[in-house]
Order: C-alpha cells, then structure tokens, then sequence
C-alpha cells in the first residue's frame, strides 16, 4: 500500500485504501498525555500515553469515499481533555469492503481471576472497584490488528480500562503496554478502535478496575460491540504449535518493532522511556547500536525509523585519524571513555544497511559538520583499524595507554564495567566481522581486489585470535591480554559466544566453549559453573568469575564498587553475573552453527516458556536497590535480536554482495517456516521455506525456496543458488 503523511491542517486528498498517516500537534505543557482522534467518519482512534510536548504518528486506511472533518483531543493523565487543531480530508476512489472480522465467542468474567462465561456483560455489583472483563475467544491464534469497542446503548461507556490478551487460550494473560486508558471520554454512537499493531492471540478482553455505575450504587463493565479486526496469518509463519507461534511473533512485537509499547516520545527511539513505563525499545542512536539497529530495521516498512538511522549514523563524529564517536554528541562514553570498537560498528552497520537497500545515494551523503561521505568515513574507519591499531598484523591493539587493558586501565567498549583494552578479544571479533561486511559492500561496488584483500586478511585475523586469545588453561577465550601480558579470563559468556557466533573460533575451540556452557566440563576457580551459568535461564551469566575474585580488579568501579555487600556484588549487576538478554542471540546463533539445529531450538523453547510467564517484563532489583540485574527493557533494544533470530538463522536471511542470501535451517519436524512481509532493495517480499519444495520460485512478491541449501535473491527479483 502506499503511505500518505498529514500533519498540516489544510484540507487534502487521498485515495482509498491508501495507509493515512496523521500527526496531531502537540498538546505541550509537563504532563503525560494520551490522544484521541475524531476521524469524523464515525470512528475513533486511540493511542497510548507519551509526553505532552510529543505527538504519535495515527494510520487509518480509508475505505469509504467523502469528506471529512479529522477531529484530535488530548486527554491529561489528570483527566484534562484539550481539544487541538483539526484538518479537512477528500477521501477519493472505490469504496472498499469493511476490514477482516477474527470470528470470536464472547464472554466475561466478574473479576479478572474468575471463570469465564457466556454473556455479553457481567453481573453487577455494589462494589465500585472490583475488576470485570468482556472478552473474546478465537478458535485459533490470529494476528489482531484492530480491536473494536463501541458503548452500550444505555449504560455509561467505561472511563477507565485496559486491553489484555493470551496466546495460550486464558490460562496466562497479559497487558498491552500502549492500550491502558483513564478519563476515556463518552465516544457515544462511535466505534472506538484501538490499534494492536498484529498482536499474536487466541483470546483477547477488555478489563475494567473501575467499572461505570450503572444505577444507583450499582457498578458493571458493558459494551455494545466487541470485536476484533486482522488476519489469521503471522508475520512470523512456523510449523509448530501455536502458542510457541504466537509467543515468538509477540517477542519481536515487544523488542523488535516496540508497537505496543508504552514509549515516551512516542517512537521507539531515540531514547528509553522511564520507569514505571519502560519496555521494549526499538533502537539507539548510538554507534554501538550501529550494526544491530540495522539487523533490526532495514527489512522493516518503517519509514520514519529508516530516515532516523540514516540521518543520526551520519552525524557520528570521526577524528582526524578515523577513530568515530560513540554518539553525534561526541567520542566519550557517558562524558568517561572513548570506545574503540566504534569504527568496526561502523563499518558492519552502514554495510548491512547498504546491502539490504542498494541505494548508491545513501554512501554518497555528506557529513554536515566535515562534508565527508559515509563512503570515505567507512574507509578512513577501515584505514584507522588496519594502521593506527596495527589490525593487518592479524591482531587489532588498542594504543591509547588510557586502555591499556590492565586493572588500572579504562573500560572501552559496550561491557563498560570492564577493562578492556590493548590486545582485545571482543574488539577483535568485531574487527573480524567489519572485515567481512567491508570486502562485501567493496564487492558489490566493483572493487573486487580490495575484497579479496580484506578477505585474505580475515584468514590472517582468525589463525591469530585463536592463537592470542585462546586459555588453554580454562578452555575458552580471555576477555583480553594487557600489555603487561596478563590474560583477563573471567568467563565471559558473551566475548565466546559472539566470536563462536562470527565464525572465529576454531572447531577444537567452539567444542571446548560449549563444554564449558553447557556444564560438562567444569574450569577449576570459576564462581559460577554448571546448571548455575544459566541460572537466569533466558541467558548464561556475563561472566562466570566473579569481578570481585581476582586482585586487583579488572572491573572497572567508576560506576559502581563490586564484592560482599556491594551494590555490584557478583549475581547482582547486569555485567557481573547477571545478564544482558541480547548475548542470547550469538548463544542461539552459536548453537545453531555448531551444534545444529535442534540444540538452538532447544535453548530458544526454554527463552519462549519464559516469554510466556510475563513477555519478561522483568526488571528486578538487588539488596542495593539498584534494578540493574536483568539487562531487558528500557536501553536494550538489543533485545531485539532474541526473537530475530527467526529471520537470521531459522531462515537464514542476510544481505550479501550481489543479492539477499536465503539459507534455511529449519527443525527437523517443520515443513515450512516463513517471513509474510521482509523488504528488500526497495520491494516487499514473502518469503517461504518448504521441505516439499525442490526448486526456488518467484511469483509477484511470493518467494519460496527448498528447506534445503542456500540460495540468493537479486536485487531484479530472480533467485539463483549461491555459489
């Protein structure tokens, strides 16, 4: 569908079925707020709550012809309702057949506990706060798009409510973050049709915790019309059960495209919400965040998010030498430490993404303060890794005394409560890996004798690491070697899993790493070992040494002090046996690489039973206080990688020098796994996986391929296996 932008409040033209997109001024002043738009069609849009001084983006796809009046309000967390500025709208065209209604049975429930029964509303009471639903029953899991609301013909609309649901017929519920409202005005006749954005569900209700007052002192929840709008098909199609479908499809809802979430500015960027409405997010501007925002959103119609990441990585500051910043405010950390695993982020970052796009013009954009190309800076960066830090001798070495890698050194990298520094072995898998992405997008542009450099290099780099950085005595990777030559090995979880996950390690090596992990073999000192390394379960602990064990420390204290009764005592801080969610990625895409298949979807069903307890909405605090012990929401958009792994190893979708590379890895009992929408150069695709399939196909935008091998779709449209 094509996508229309209003914002303004002259009258204009669309035509229907065409996605409308409306921008409603913002109410400004210091309270949250929550919008309610008038389309003046009969309907309502609602949206969640953000900061007043921001406004959300509504769509609508228009299905009648006409004029129209859009009408938007804001609504104060106070109950204050502030009327803004509307516009006038021609709606040209066909009139269209009504949206997809999920057929449903409903019921209620007189408290949320309670079981559930047929009617259409619950019994009253004299109780003012007690808790009733009106729900919906599907015969199957459906991608919920819409849920329709409209007021009893006799009895008060509810002013308070919340949209719940279940993917597990209502044995398990849980809310929708962004479909929470207080101070609901009177819709009167009018739909209310609240947006879930694709929701994955077999049953959805409405609950009240303060129900109308329906006659004198006697309360009850009562709706006109309940229904709900959308298709039966996921986004992420699977053979499994339908819960296991639904739970994954809805782990990327929360962490991947952030829809349903509560969100601050009303986008899930540029910066985390706070508490008590932090959640899923999705993306930072960082430059950390580089390469993941781009796994995350460059196969994603989301237009907005795109132009936010093109314009933020090319204001990300470079110094004279090549070395980036950490952010477009500058090269420190948190006004602490430079990071100098910025440039390789770069590099695979701006690859992935011009690989996903092939769009020519994008590499050719100007910084605004140098007037450099992101072409030049990606090459400068390339430069200032293989001189500056001396990576064409096969190791990358951080110069800068400032990280030199021992206990009095500067942390350096995305794990800031550590010392990383000199000879790193996580800078070095990133080196690695921009190696790779850099002779692909120099492929792609003509430039095959640089590639084939870079990628004789890789080989130089790899025979390396495995030599510098591998502990013969522990049997994994160190974290780094100091330039004192002493070896930091606090088993970090995250340093072996991400170079197993790059491909880094050699075979011997990723045996003896998954020994470890999986608790087979246990490294004599360690704090953790065993089943305890995954005593979080969703993901092994970031290291399994505590901090606190060897003195002096290669923690670094400027945020917090670690040891007996410290706040950053070991099992109690994220970076020190606690965990951060996305490691679970490189340990899924590890397994997969290595142990096959059925061992990833054994660790990734052991995340989705965890997923379906409480979507991990957790955020827990220690005996300090601090709630830094889970690193899920708020600032770890990374979390979004989890539930991509679907995309990236199930299905094995990555961009490559001359088209998008399909290589599925599909479970043993599954005939088909696919992605219903994924763009690529410009076009939208579905694409399928069949066990039954011998040859790929294109057709219109359906792509299919075999279960089996590997296969390339070019930026025309034809697929071809790779060679």
């Amino acid at each position: 569908m094509l996508s229309l932008w209003l914002t303004g409040t002259l009258a204009q033209a669309v035509q229907t079925g065409e996605i409308f997109k409306f921008r409603p001024e913002p109410a400004d002043g210091d309270e949250m707020v929550w919008y309610l738009i008038d389309w003046g069609d009969g309907t309502l849009t609602p949206t969640s709550h953000g900061l007043a001084k921001f406004s959300p983006d509504i769509s609508k796809v228009w299905r009648a012809r006409g004029s129209y009046k859009i009408e938007p309000k804001s609504i104060t967390l106070s109950g204050k309702i502030i009327p803004l500025k509307g516009t006038k709208l021609s709606v040209t065209g066909s009139d269209l057949e009504a949206s997809s209604m999920i057929p449903a049975e409903q019921f209620v429930q007189n408290s949320p506990d309670s079981s559930p029964a047929s009617g259409r509303a619950p019994e009253s009471t004299d109780r003012p706060y007690i808790a009733q639903s009106i729900g919906l029953n599907f015969e199957k899991i459906h991608a919920i798009d819409t849920l329709v609301l409209k007021k009893d013909a006799d009895i008060p609309f509810p002013d308070s409510f919340g949209v719940e649901f279940s993917t597990d017929g209502g044995k398990v519920w849980n809310d929708v973050p962004s479909a929470t409202y207080n101070h609901f005005p009177d819709p009167g006749e009018k739909e209310v049709r609240i947006p879930l954005n694709g929701l994955a569900a077999n049953a959805v209700r409405v609950t009240s915790y303060k129900p109308p007052e329906i006659s004198d002192e006697q309360y009850a929840l009562r709706l006109g019309c309940l229904r709900a709008e959308g298709p039966e098909e996921l986004l992420f199609e699977m053979d499994t059960d339908a819960q296991t479908a639904a739970d994954w499809n809805n782990m990327w809802l929360v962490f991947g495209t952030a829809k349903n979430e509560v969100l601050h500015y009303f986008v899930g960027y540029p910066w985390p919400t706070d508490r008590p409405d932090e959640g899923g997010l999705m993306m930072i501007g960082s430059t950390i965040w580089a390469q993941w925002n781009s796994m995350k959103i460059s196969w994603l119609d989301e237009s907005a998010a795109k132009k936010y990441f093109e314009n933020v990585v090319n204001n990300y500051p470079q110094d004279e030498h090549g070395l980036m910043g950490v952010s477009p405010g500058g090269f420190l950390h948190l006004d602490h430490s430079k990071h100098y695993v910025t440039p390789a982020i770069f590099i695979c970052g701006i690859s992935h993404w011009y690989l996903m796009h092939r769009e020519k013009d994008f590499l050719q954009t100007r910084d605004k303060q140098s007037g450099v190309t992101l072409l030049e800076k990606m090459r400068k960066a390339m430069h200032y890794q293989l001189e500056d830090m001396e990576g064409k001798s096969g190791v990358m070495t951080v110069q800068d005394p400032q990280h030199d890698g021992t206990a009095k050194g500067t942390s350096g990298n995305y794990w800031d409560g550590w010392r990383f520094g000199y000879k790193s072995a996580y800078e070095n898998t990133l080196f690695y890996q921009s190696l790779d992405w850099m002779a692909r997008l120099e492929a792609s542009l003509g430039n095959a004798g640089k590639a084939e450099e870079y990628l004789a290099l890789r080989a130089k780099v790899k025979e390396q690491f495995n030599e510098v950085f591998w502990n013969e005595k522990t049997g994994r990777f160190t974290g780094c070697i100091a330039k004192d030559g002493t070896s930091q090995d606090y088993g970090f979880t995250f340093v072996n899993l991400e170079a197993v996950a790059a491909g880094i390690a050699t075979p011997e090596h990723e045996k003896k790493i998954f020994e470890w992990l999986n608790g087979d073999r246990i490294v004599s000192g360690d704090t953790s070992t065993e089943a305890d390394i995954y005593h979080f379960k969703v993901a092994p602990r970031a290291n399994t040494l505590a901090a606190e064990a060897v003195n002096p420390s290669f923690w670094d204290d400027w945020t917090m002090k670690v040891g007996p009764g410290t706040v950053g005592e070991y099992g109690t801080q994220i970076q020190n046996g606690g965990h951060i969610f996305y490691v679970s990625y490189y340990d899924l895409m590890s397994r997969l690489k290595t142990l096959g298949t059925a061992d990833a979807m054994k660790r990734m069903q052991v995340i989705l039973e965890e997923f379906h307890k409480d979507q991990l909405r957790r955020k827990p605090g220690n005996a300090s206080g601090s709630t830094h012990l889970e690193g899920i929401l708020r600032e770890f958009p990374e979390s979004g990688l989890v539930p991509l792994f679907f995309v990236t190893g199930i299905m094995g979708i990555e961009p490559d020098t001359e088209g998008l590379r399909i290589a599925p890895a599909l479970p043993s009992g599954w005939r088909f796994a696919g992605v219903r929408e994924y763009w690529f150069a410009g076009k939208k695709y579905s694409i399928r996986a069949e066990r039954e399939l011998i040859n790929p196909a294109v057709n219109g935008d359906q792509v299919k391929v075999p279960a089996d091998g590997s296969w390339l779709l070019k930026k025309d449209g034809t697929i071809v296996p790779c060679k």
